[in-house]
């Protein structure tokens, strides 16, 4: 099977009817590569795409008075894009590589008609909009009702990978503290 196979029976693709089902919305996916720094989508602009990371990582930040504020990361597994540009409008984010990645690019612009004709291609978007909304809600729980140590101490907990792979400077614009708050608190954890 190939990753776009694979990818397709993660969300209900065994539910298709035969090989048909899954050729028809594999139309509209595509394996993509891209370096790390990478834009994948752009805060202010239209993006026809959603993306399931197929191996890398992604974090999502939007300027404030000039200054980035990293909202959340994504990694291997996970959906990545803009609800925004699911409806057409222009994205409140920039979604960014943190490393060399290997994406599965959805395409939204001829994936959502086809939504209108066929069960299947609508079932599968549901369950890519359920599995992102539970991933958004998950992180805007933890952002609003949890103090900058309980995020670090969830998140070291939760979510190791997050100290292997992403920068502390947008660690620390994640959790809302200064890079020298974050390094005291790995401090006072370590020991």
């Amino acid at each position: 099977m190939n990753e776009i196979t694979i990818f397709l029976h993660q969300y209900g693709a065994s539910q298709l009817s035969g090989q048909s089902g899954v050729a028809e919305i594999s139309r509209h996916l595509a394996v993509r590569q891209h370096e790390k720094g990478h834009l994948l989508v752009q805060e202010g602009q239209r993006h026809p795409y959603a993306y399931y990371l197929l191996k890398g990582a992604v974090r999502s930040f939007y300027l404030k008075d000039g200054v980035e504020v990293n909202t959340w990361f994504a990694f291997e597994g996970e959906m990545v894009g803009s609800f925004q540009n699911y409806l057409g409008q222009p994205s409140r984010e920039t979604l960014q590589l943190v490393e060399d990645s290997r994406l599965i690019a959805i395409n939204l612009n001829t994936l959502r008609p086809l939504q209108q004709t066929s069960l299947e291609a609508s079932n599968f978007v549901r369950l890519v909009i359920e599995e992102y909304t539970a991933f958004l809600e998950e992180r805007l729980f933890y952002l609003q009702h949890h103090s900058s140590m309980e995020r670090y101490l969830y998140l070291l907990d939760n979510e190791p990978q997050v100290f292997q792979r992403i920068p502390l400077t947008y660690i620390a614009s994640y959790l809302g503290i200064t890079r020298e708050t974050l390094s005291r608190l790995r401090g006072r954890t370590i020991l």
